[in-house]
């Protein structure tokens, strides 16, 4: 069945009860399979279908989800699909209310560290989109939440990145010059 098809009959069934535990993993579970399908237009519509369930699936399931598009954004080898996973995280933090934030943010946010320790430009480019829509969307949510995201850590992450780009531009600059 193709991800278009389990959207539908997910929303079909969160219209009329709620969704089996079971019955919603599964579904959540095929999404995942569908995001390392071959294929670039199974995983485009995976992706689509789960913007569109995020709002009504349990958070568990959300979370599985996002822990699986974090893995690919942060992989060297998805180049092709890595802004439609970091897009699907971000459209998935809108749908976000508070209380599922926080476990969400819990384990994405080492994902996203680790890919901006990389050191891979397009990597880290993404994770920072990320990481600036949690705080846009989160940003008092983590001011209360200490623990959630280490602020020093990631800021002098930042820094070092800050430093290693201007030291790149700096070098190239140099050789224009000559």
């Amino acid at each position: 069945m193709g991800a278009m098809d389990l959207c539908s009959e997910i929303i079909k069934i969160s219209e009329k009860s709620k969704i089996e535990e079971s019955i919603e993993r599964r579904i959540c579970s095929a999404f995942i399979k569908h995001l390392s399908d071959t294929s670039l237009d199974v995983q485009s519509n995976a992706v689509k279908s789960i913007q569109k369930i995020a709002p009504i699936i349990k958070e568990q399931n959300l979370v599985m989800i996002v822990d699986t598009l974090a893995d690919m954004v942060v992989d060297s080898t998805k180049k092709e699909v890595r802004d439609i996973y970091s897009l699907a995280i971000r459209s998935t933090i809108q749908e976000l209310k508070d209380q599922s934030a926080i476990n969400m943010i819990r384990s994405v946010y080492p994902r996203l560290k680790k890919g901006l320790k990389q050191g891979k430009e397009e990597v880290i480019e993404e994770c920072l989109e990320i990481l600036g829509e949690i705080f846009k969307k989160f940003g008092s949510l983590l001011l209360k939440n200490n623990n959630l995201v280490n602020k020093e850590e990631l800021k002098a992450q930042l820094c070092d990145l800050l430093q290693i780009q201007n030291a790149g531009v700096r070098k190239r600059a140099t050789n224009c010059l000559g």
